[in-house]
């Protein structure tokens, strides 16, 4: 059995990702609801991938072998939703069948806990005391299930969007020209329904289900959109935006094609919403995000508090502090909309901040850090390093040879490096993909270029 971990599991389809192992994980889910004595109904959805259609349809059969009612939106849809839509019909366990930004030949089960909200601690640690123990499942043909209505369905595409449109206080301006790519993804519903709503001018791209996704991964990275950003250049608008296969990471290019990832977007949101909107509440970042954040709290003298990496911990600080911003580099989530983090939403109050200032995007980044005294750069790189127990067994007995000063070291999540001049380096393995990840902010591009490059060789030498 697959041990469950940030949000769910994944794993290569036929490998580790079978229909035995993930109808398992529904019988561990339904006596996890059965234990916990949580309602008998859950929401079920699933994305653009290879089988995800069918995986969900296997899913629903074990359900309804216990009696629990399923409801199932026709056709794919985002996680963000499978979250909003847990929260509407008020249960205790949504399932989202997807592996979000992993290679084409993935799949996953991601779970969502009371409302939508990322799959807490208490409920993932009854998930691997109780699967080791699921040898067998039962399962009530899908046809049948649906005669005894156990399987329902529903859109819910409009009450999404609606429920998004709500947090705008100022008008949009319909004539801002932007460009949505889904990466042929699972976010297609939802912006059409949002773009239909409040009748923006937004070109969606990629629409079409491509299970392999160009034999790509279908996230969002400078490297994965190339013609993307070309494509926006010439066509003059006034940014591209971008999401992942399950719509709950983002990217952004400016009218001038900088690439914009979270860091700048989550505080872009949480600045425009404390400055220009008059809203209360802290800022939830996670271990590996910009200090950028730090210098906007300082000066408004708002909360801030970090989390180890993974989702979850930052959905569940967010509650815990009533806080209006929670954010990794790949991902938001604000208050009012989800418990998770949603692409969708930061196009949304995008649209809001760039009508609000008329002004160039790119301007309204340069005048928040000029606000704010923040000139640092900041940038994440990955890759796949074989010998994992070595480095960090390395790493627990000595520091590397930094051209800078290191003032202290912290283990929260991976070992990172404060420097004496304010800035940091961080190294951690990914949680869900075997890869080593690589953080830093420095003074200067060249400085972050350097200190990536030293990183690399260092680790990929032991």
């Amino acid at each position: 059995m697959m041990k469950i971990g940030t949000s769910g599991f994944r794993g290569i389809i036929g490998e580790e990702y079978t229909k035995d192992e993930v109808c398992k994980i529904i019988e561990c889910t339904c006596k996890i609801i059965e234990k916990q004595k949580f309602i008998k109904k859950v929401v079920i959805g699933y994305d653009n991938r290879f089988m995800s259609e069918i995986y969900a349809r296997w899913a629903c059969e074990v359900f309804a072998s216990h009696g629990i009612q399923v409801v199932l939106p026709k056709g794919s849809v985002s996680s963000p939703l499978i979250s909003f839509a847990g929260k509407f019909e008020n249960v205790d366990i949504s399932i989202m069948i997807t592996a979000s930004h992993n290679p084409y030949m993935y799949n996953g089960v991601k779970i969502f806990s009371k409302n939508g909200q990322d799959l807490e601690l208490y409920l993932e640690e009854q998930y691997n005391k109780i699967s080791p123990k699921i040898k067998k499942y039962e399962i009530l043909d899908f046809v049948e299930a649906e005669k005894r209505g156990l399987i329902q369905y529903k859109d819910y595409a409009r009450e999404f969007a609606g429920n998004m449109a709500k947090l705008l206080k100022f008008k949009i301006d319909r004539n801002l020209k932007t460009l949505f790519n889904c990466m042929n993804g699972s976010s297609v519903s939802s912006i059409n329904e949002l773009k239909k709503m409040l009748k923006i001018n937004v070109e969606v791209l990629n629409t079409n289900r491509d299970a392999l996704f160009n034999l790509k991964g279908p996230i969002p990275t400078e490297e994965n959109l190339d013609d993307f950003k070309k494509y926006a250049l010439s066509q003059k608008v006034d940014f591209a935006f971008a999401t992942d296969g399950d719509g709950d990471r983002v990217a952004v290019y400016d009218e001038k094609g900088n690439y914009l990832s979270g860091n700048e977007l989550a505080s872009l949101l949480y600045y425009f919403a404390i400055k220009e909107k008059g809203l209360e509440g802290g800022f939830v970042k996670n271990y590996s995000f910009s200090t950028l954040i730090d210098y906007i709290c300082k000066k408004y003298d708002k909360n801030l508090y970090e989390t180890k990496i993974g989702f979850k911990y930052i959905s569940q600080k967010m509650i815990d502090t009533s806080s209006l911003v929670g954010a990794e580099n790949s991902g938001i989530e604000v208050m009012g909309n989800v418990y998770t983090k949603d692409g969708l939403v930061v196009y949304l109050l995008l649209l809001e901040i760039v009508s609000f200032y008329k002004m160039p995007l790119s301007k309204i980044i340069e005048n928040m850090k000029k606000d704010v005294g923040y000139n640092l750069s900041y940038r994440e790189f990955s890759f796949t390093v074989r010998n994992k127990n070595k480095v960090i067994k390395r790493l627990e007995r000595e520091i590397p040879e930094f051209k800078k000063e290191v003032i202290s070291v912290g283990h929260l999540d991976g070992f990172k490096y404060y420097f004496k001049d304010g800035t940091w380096a961080l190294i951690r393995f990914s949680g869900t993909e075997n890869l080593l990840r690589l953080v830093c902010e420095q003074k200067t591009k060249k400085e972050v270029d350097e200190l990536i490059s030293f990183l690399k060789e260092y680790t990929s030498s032991i």
